[in-house]
């Protein structure tokens, strides 16, 4: 084979193994699980300054809640010392781009105890916290 062709078949062999990677049906720990509940938002600043990406500033947020959030929580403990809600029982985890909060109190009946914000920086690939109180 001529070294143009073994370079293609290595590309395929990785493909290959990403996307077997990927695979739930071939996780022999059960480590891949799908998810629903999230929702993303590319934009600059933080979350709630609701303004468009630039060119110079590029965030990902990412909220999950439910099941997965409870995971995350779960691992990034222990709570942080100060808080931003001031009700009694609520709790926050947090850890550079991850900020995951625990509500005592739902709004309704669907919402979930359990939420997560994971921020990254799309310009150079680093998490970054892109939520504030």
């Amino acid at each position: 084979m001529r070294p143009i062709n073994w370079m293609s078949l290595g590309a395929i062999t990785a493909m290959l193994s990403l996307a077997h990677a990927a695979d739930p049906s071939s996780d022999p720990y059960g480590l891949w699980k799908p998810f629903r509940n999230a929702i993303y938002k590319i934009h600059s600043g933080v979350v709630a300054d609701r303004a468009p990406p630039t060119s110079k500033d590029r965030m990902l947020t990412i909220l999950v809640d439910g099941a997965i959030a409870k995971d995350i929580f779960s691992s990034i403990g222990p709570d942080l010392p100060d808080k931003c809600s001031m009700q009694s029982g609520d709790r926050e985890r947090a850890k550079k781009g991850i900020m995951c909060t625990y509500t005592v109190q739902l709004d309704g009946p669907k919402d979930s105890h359990y939420r997560c914000w994971i921020g990254l920086d799309l310009r150079t690939g680093n998490s970054a916290r892109t939520i504030s109180c």
